[in-house]
């Protein structure tokens, strides 16, 4: 919900680019909701929310137009672009696949093609999209979406999650230590069928298993699609370890 939401607030700014303000970013005590980062230090869902909605540029799914679009910020050269889109169905299975190329002038957002409803869709099922240059990426952005039951009508129903099998990752984690700081490189690779869905990266001391705070990750709370793999990069201040090793624990939904 926090993902969402304050993705949501960036991305329907998109249209005009006038700015968005929060008003809260903390809190002055641990709460569930509202706040980028929590009382512990600790970065929520919400930023990296915020983070994946406000990249120089940006992939999007314009829920009231149901279309995809690309928003330019402020990158001078914006031609040359693919967008792609992928709708899946819980087990993995992509229904739709479209490619189109697209050019977007700085300080600029451009439709580019409508989503609509494959035949055969999942009661929950997901949106996926990748902008690149050539073979670079440089935008990806992840939708779920419900559907009311026996229609192809939008809704907030996503109890069919709960009929994902559990996975496991594959995690691997280089690190070195420099300057009073530790830099850590986990790669994940999903070798299974289905989505890894809101994968969470934390960091813990090797011996005691408590979280070692703050620390700065490059990602987070990410969705990992069958057969493709991701590489998050963290930092943590020496000082910040207690004198432990630090190491790199993954969580998520349906995640063993």
């Amino acid at each position: 919900m926090d993902y969402t939401g304050y993705r949501a607030m960036f991305e329907a700014q998109a249209k005009n680019r006038m700015g968005l303000l929060l008003w809260m970013t903390h809190p002055p005590w641990p709460l569930m909701v509202w706040q980028t980062y929590d009382y512990y230090c600790d970065p929520t869902a919400a930023y990296f929310g915020c983070k994946e909605a406000c990249q120089p540029l940006h992939i999007q799914w314009n829920a009231y137009t149901d279309s995809m679009e690309v928003v330019n910020y402020s990158v001078p050269n914006g031609s040359g672009l693919t967008a792609e889109m992928e709708i899946l169905n819980l087990n993995g299975a992509v229904k739709l696949k479209r490619v189109t190329r697209v050019s977007v002038p700085e300080d600029r957002m451009v439709p580019v093609s409508a989503v609509g409803h494959p035949m055969g869709l999942s009661s929950v099922y997901f949106i996926s999209l990748n902008l690149k240059r050539g073979s670079r990426l440089i935008s990806r952005n992840f939708y779920w979406r419900g559907l009311h039951k026996g229609s192809s009508q939008e809704g907030g129903d996503m109890r069919a999650i709960r009929s994902v099998p559990k996975i496991k990752l594959a995690a691997t984690t280089r690190m070195y230590r420099r300057d009073g700081r530790w830099y850590l490189k986990t790669t994940l690779v999903n070798r299974t069928k289905y989505p890894a869905l809101l994968v969470k990266l934390k960091v813990v001391g090797s011996k005691d298993g408590r979280r070692i705070l703050p620390a700065i990750y490059s990602d987070n709370f990410i969705t990992i699609m069958p057969g493709h793999r991701r590489t998050v990069d963290i930092q943590v201040q020496n000082a910040d370890t207690r004198g432990e090793k630090p190491e790199v624990v993954v969580e998520g939904l349906k995640i063993k």
